[in-house]
């Protein structure tokens, strides 16, 4: 697990720094799609940094299995619980299931969480970056030494796995596409999908 994920503070920080502006604006268009007084449910909810932007009446659980977020979270008054986010059996009742930064981290089942969640509430939006973080092979070993130490291995999944996610904005688009959502926005080079039962 690398610092960013033993520190949820740092994540929070570092996650502003990459992203700037462009993560409220994230946030907002997520919010804004999710609307009012909805039940809001978000599987890999991470320090759960969407909940702040949520419309009046929205209630909010995540799962996560960092228990440093978990524990994060519970001090800010969230309900989160230490659950694996394939347990597609024991999802809450929701109407919107959040999947923000999970695809790219769960590769290659990135599709199965999809299609897991979109039998399980009438909407799923899913947030996800439009950029290739698959490394030349001869830099794979320094970028994961590197991710190890600093970057974006959280402890749980193989960081091996996840440099194979390789979705540029055009691959990302063909790919929610295929899985059937009915809008999606580009923000940054984080691609915003809807999709609608």
């Amino acid at each position: 697990m690398s610092i960013m994920y033993r520190y949820p503070r740092v994540y929070d920080s570092v996650t502003n720094i990459i992203h700037g502006n462009n993560l409220r604006k994230r946030y907002q268009i997520i919010a804004d799609e999710i609307g009012e007084d909805k039940k809001v449910f978000e599987p890999g909810c991470g320090t759960a940094m969407v909940h702040s932007f949520l419309h009046q009446g929205c209630t909010y659980e995540g799962w996560d299995l960092n228990s440093r977020f978990l524990a994060y979270c519970g001090k800010r008054g969230l309900r989160v619980f230490n659950k694996d986010i394939f347990d597609f059996a024991h999802y809450p009742e929701c109407d919107v299931i959040l999947l923000c930064d999970v695809l790219h981290h769960v590769i290659p089942e990135h599709e199965r969480l999809v299609a897991g969640a979109m039998e399980k509430a009438k909407k799923v939006i899913v947030s996800e970056p439009a950029r290739s973080i698959k490394p030349p092979r001869l830099f794979a070993p320094l970028l994961a030494g590197f991710a190890y130490l600093f970057g974006d291995y959280d402890g749980i999944n193989s960081h091996f796995n996840q440099l194979k996610w390789d979705y540029d904005e055009a691959k990302l688009r063909h790919f929610f596409q295929c899985l059937g959502s009915r809008k999606t926005v580009k923000i940054g080079w984080d691609m915003i999908a809807v999709f609608e039962a």
